[in-house]
């Protein structure tokens, strides 16, 4: 579920006078279904967009969301524990650990920050989501930050800040069968998708409805196009070796979380071996993920693209 979807739901409902309830897994522990940073909307009839775990517990807090709703009350805070044996508020799970959402309520008088929020996630730009006692705020990025943090005294006293806009960006460099491919399993699973590619008229690129942006350029420019960063993800996909070789050299000095790169073993080993006679360090290339993707006998592009996605969520929450 993409997240500006939830937002844009919110302002759905709020725009027709009507109350909407944002949950928001702020942390959670152990086995727990619902990870920080999880989040779903209930609208005042009961229908829901996202998630934050599922199961009865999630049953159970739409309910409550909807009480909520009808209460005075804008910001609410439950700690749930998901053992059925703890003195403690129980979620109706069995997995062990915790999780602790925040359901924030929203209505008409809200429309001006719930735009703000929309407008952060369409462009792309950086700011700090804040939830606690005293309300819902989006304050500016002004350094380095985690992507979530939070601090909790009592229920009076909490804050949750998640870094807000800039979402997990995927950079897939070459826009043929299998850019496409990743394209249309990455776009439901929240990344901003960046297709690069030297051709202007392949028919895969013009197909590519997926891709929230498009760049045409040759291949050892790219990294001219890549943020660096803890959010960015790489894919070499293109489909000439020697594009793939351009590609890699201009990227590879970048802190990325991911840097992948389609081939065969003697198209890997060919490559690896002309960039280190050009001097690329054997530690840099060791990052690499080459060939890229979790091994499962794949074959055709979107069975490879299976295997890239798996290997990209797997980076993603180690």
């Amino acid at each position: 579920m993409k997240e500006i979807e939830i937002w844009k739901f919110i302002k759905t409902i709020i725009h027709k006078n009507k109350k909407a309830a944002l949950l928001t897994v702020v942390e959670s522990t152990n086995s727990s279904p619902g990870k920080q940073g999880f989040k779903m909307a209930v609208d005042e009839d009961g229908n829901i967009i996202g998630t934050i775990g599922g199961g009865i517990m999630e049953k159970n807090l739409i309910s409550e969301s909807l009480t909520y709703i009808k209460a005075r009350g804008k910001y609410f805070i439950k700690t749930l524990y998901h053992n059925p044996e703890s003195a403690k508020e129980k979620s109706g799970l069995i997995c062990g650990g915790k999780q602790i959402v925040v359901i924030s309520v929203f209505d008409y008088a809200d429309k001006i920050i719930v735009g703000e929020i929309l407008s952060s996630l369409e462009a792309q730009s950086e700011v700090i989501l804040s939830i606690s006692q005293n309300g819902l705020s989006l304050n500016p990025k002004v350094n380095t930050v985690p992507r979530y943090t939070y601090k909790f005294e009592n229920e009076l006293n909490y804050e949750y800040k998640e870094l807000y806009g800039n979402s997990d960006t995927i950079y897939i460099i070459g826009g043929g069968h299998v850019g496409l491919a990743i394209s249309k399993i990455l776009a439901n699973l929240d990344f901003y998708i960046i297709v690069i590619d030297h051709r202007e008229d392949v028919i895969t690129m013009r197909n590519n409805i997926y891709a929230h942006k498009k760049i045409i350029c040759s291949y050892d420019e790219v990294g001219n196009y890549i943020e660096e960063g803890g959010m960015s993800y790489v894919v070499i996909v293109s489909p000439l070796h020697t594009g793939d070789e351009a590609a890699l050299k201009s990227v590879i000095n970048k802190n990325l979380k991911y840097l992948g790169m389609m081939g065969s073993k003697r198209k890997i080993k060919t490559i690896r071996d002309n960039l280190i006679l050009s001097g690329i360090d054997l530690e840099l290339l060791s990052k690499v993920h080459m060939p890229i993707g979790l091994e499962i006998g794949a074959q055709t592009p979107d069975e490879i693209a299976v295997s890239i996605a798996a290997e990209i969520i797997r980076v993603k929450y180690s």
